[in-house]
Parts: structure tokens; sequence; C-alpha cells
């Protein structure tokens, strides 16, 4: 007998975007994570606003080489990602799964853990894209655990909004 299904494997999902934790309950460097990649994702409006913080937290000079290096691991991202990389939009409340692995590689990278770090790059990236992501990652821990400690910049603090995507 030949089971029926109507899975198509050739169907573009939308696996990565599930939601899987709420923004508020994730640890502030991986908070900083998420809510930066969604910047990054809304065009140039979103990575000026990226820059800007980064130079406010990091310096000038130390913060375009942050916005260099996160503009790169971005690029290596959504260009060696195995799947489109799904997000939700600035002002989402829930975190969905690819953000999820984004923000812990970020934090593993900051916490000095690399086969943690490895590990969750491999979710989203192809195999050879992965160790490049990390070295970008841990370049940027400094960044994040700055970017962390200073609380979210007022240009990408979530927003007290029901949940959109």
């Amino acid at each position: 007998m030949k089971a029926r299904h109507d899975f198509d494997p050739s169907a573009p999902t939308a696996r990565g975007a599930a939601p899987v934790a709420e923004l508020g309950a994730l640890p502030m460097i991986e908070r900083a994570a998420v809510l930066y990649l969604r910047a990054w994702c809304d065009g140039d409006i979103g990575r000026a606003a990226v820059k800007a913080d980064f130079e406010h937290v990091m310096g000038k000079d130390r913060g375009r080489d942050a916005v260099s290096d996160f503009d790169d691991l971005m690029r290596l991202v959504v260009g060696q990602c195995r799947r489109p990389l799904m997000h939700h939009r600035q002002g989402c409340r829930c975190v969905g799964a690819d953000e999820s692995a984004f923000a812990h590689m970020i934090g593993a990278a900051a916490a000095q853990d690399r086969d943690d770090a490895l590990l969750f790059a491999s979710t989203l990236l192809t195999g050879h894209a992965a160790w490049s992501a990390i070295c970008l990652a841990e370049s940027l821990a400094q960044t994040f655990l700055c970017l962390s400690r200073s609380g979210p910049a007022p240009t990408h603090r979530p927003r007290p909004t029901d949940y959109t995507h």
C-alpha cells in the first residue's frame, strides 16, 4: 500500500520563521543580535541605524570596523544560508527559528564557545560558510557585549505592540 501525503519538497518553506521564543526572554546579547539582524534586513534605513548604534557604542573607528564585520557576516548568512533566511519585522515580540540560531551563534561566540557557535552556524549555513561565520561572530563579540551592556538603542527597542510578522 502506498502512503499518500501532501508534502511537496520543492515548495518554499517558512520553517525558519516559526516562533520559538519571545524577544524579551532572550539574554541581552542575543536580543541585540536579533534586533540588529532585523534592522540590517530592513535595507538602507536599518543599516544606517546599525551603523549609528555601533559607532555610538564603540566609537567612530572601532564602530566602523564592527559595521564592516557585521555587514560581511550578514552577507555571508544571507548568501550562504541553507534556504532563504527568515526573520520577523522590527517590533515583533516573537523570535523565529533562524533568528534564534543566529542569536545563539553570536552568544556562543561572545562566550568563546567555538563548538556551540559552529553548531548554531551549521543550522543556518552551508558547511563551508559556517566556519567563516563564526570567525566573524567572534570578531563582533566585543561589540555585542558592549551593545548588550548599554541596552538596546532607542532605534531598536521592540515596541509594546501585538505580535506582527
